[in-house]
């Protein structure tokens, strides 16, 4: 990575890490709030339910979306802004098509087999809430890629920074009044993300994007023959990421799905990382490919990722029995073990991935949809098999093991692609 890629990592990473710092903490006021109240841990369960569906259905809407766009839109922003324009139109009526069917899906599960299945009438009517918030991530999301796009970080981060503080007021403003229920928290994260979407959209981006309303129809063929395989592999992605949280609430009731929750949160801290640097290294990826230099910057980002992550892990281990209860509440201590086995498999793909994960999911799409359809099958047996004698610990295994094997696929995947591409190639002149 050359110098200004390294600076861009710093601020987005520093920016995020501190901004997003703020949720993480809101979220755990959530978990604490919620688990203190009459009904124990059940309505912090339906919080980590109705969040978990709002991540699977941005994962499914707006993740592909984003990899696709970095593709073309970086370099047509430089060489040939309005079709730039015309791509980023495209993606985005792409995105409200594919709202719409989720959308109206949860609504029909709200209004109907909501009463008879994961969690019956309690989770229902949360789903208005839901969609709101799906509805909400996508337009902030849509901002957020065009930035990215351009490589205007700065703004990137402070558009996040607006978001996660906005959010962390809302929320330290229900638990300051004890008004904390699961709807009002649903409604301050939906709110706080369409203000901030529509603000960054009349201040930040280019007033040319708005000049029309067209869509180029090969820019929606183009798009569409790159997401073939790219919706069905980040579909998947996004499931299994939520698919723990859906399994313990659905075989060990709210209360467990509660304390997973919470768990997980404080276990996928370290994710931030990963999908701040993912957020600078995939405009550039195909650079670092057609120029060789992918290898030796996996290598030296290996060289201090992977001690960094046994360091981190150490630290855990020292204060998690002390630090979790503090921070929670005594009702959460039982988690601890889940949130140990949770860490490992977060850390090791943390130390692994980042670099990888990119160079695989932008130029060999179809390769993706493998190895998450691999993840797949390793969360499923994992859960069948360590969820029905463990309970929620179970789960947490078989996360781990499900991270730890993909981590290692997609490293062997990235590798063997790390020469570069043919079209860096260059011919040889005549003459």
């Amino acid at each position: 990575m050359n110098g200004r890629t390294a600076r861009d990592a710093i601020v987005v990473i520093g920016g995020r890490i501190g901004f997003v710092a703020l949720w993480f903490v809101a979220v755990l006021l959530v978990y604490r709030g919620l688990g203190a109240d009459a009904a124990g841990l059940a309505q912090a369960g339906l919080f980590a339910v109705a969040i978990a569906c709002v991540k699977i259905a941005s994962g499914c809407i707006v993740d592909p979306g984003d990899v696709a766009l970095m593709r073309r839109a970086p370099t047509l922003l430089r060489h040939d802004p309005d079709a730039a324009y015309r791509l980023l139109r495209a993606a985005f009526a792409l995105r409200l098509a594919a709202t719409a069917p989720v959308a109206i899906a949860l609504l029909a599960f709200a209004a109907g087999v909501g009463q008879q299945v994961i969690g019956g009438a309690s989770v229902a009517p949360l789903m208005v809430f839901v969609v709101a918030a799906i509805l909400a991530d996508m337009l902030f999301r849509s901002v957020i890629v065009v930035l990215q796009a351009q490589e205007r970080f700065l703004q990137l981060v402070l558009l996040e920074g607006l978001l996660q503080a906005s959010r962390f007021i809302a929320i330290l403003a229900l638990w300051l009044t004890g008004g904390m229920t699961v709807e009002r928290v649903l409604m301050s994260y939906a709110g706080v993300a369409f203000v901030a979407g529509l603000a960054g959209a009349a201040l930040l981006l280019p007033r040319a994007l708005f000049a029309s309303v067209g869509v180029d129809r090969a820019d929606l063929r183009d798009l569409l023959a790159f997401l073939k395989w790219m919706v069905p592999a980040m579909v998947l992605a996004a499931v299994n990421e939520r698919l723990d949280i859906l399994l313990v609430y659905t075989f060990n009731g709210a209360d467990a799905a509660g304390r997973y929750g919470a768990m997980l949160t404080l276990a996928l801290v370290p994710d931030l990382v990963a999908g701040s640097l993912a957020s600078v290294v995939q405009p550039r990826i195909a650079r670092m490919r057609s120029e060789g230099t992918y290898a030796a910057g996996l290598r030296l980002f290996l060289r201090f990722s992977l001690p960094g992550a046994a360091v981190c892990y150490l630290v855990a281990l020292l204060l998690a029995a002390p630090v979790i209860p503090w921070v929670l509440g005594a009702g959460y201590a039982p988690g601890i073990p889940i949130f140990l086995w949770l860490l490992a498999g977060t850390l090791f793909w943390l130390a692994v991935t980042p670099l990888p994960m990119t160079m695989v999911a932008v130029h060999a799409p179809a390769r993706i949809a493998m190895v998450t359809t691999g993840q797949s099958v390793i969360l499923l047996l994992g859960s069948v098999t360590l969820l029905p004698l463990f309970g929620p610990l179970g789960m947490a295994q078989a996360v781990c093991a499900m991270r730890i094997c993909v981590a290692l696929a997609l490293l062997v995947l990235a590798h063997r692609m790390a020469g570069p591409s043919r079209d860096a190639i260059a011919l040889p002149q005549e003459g």
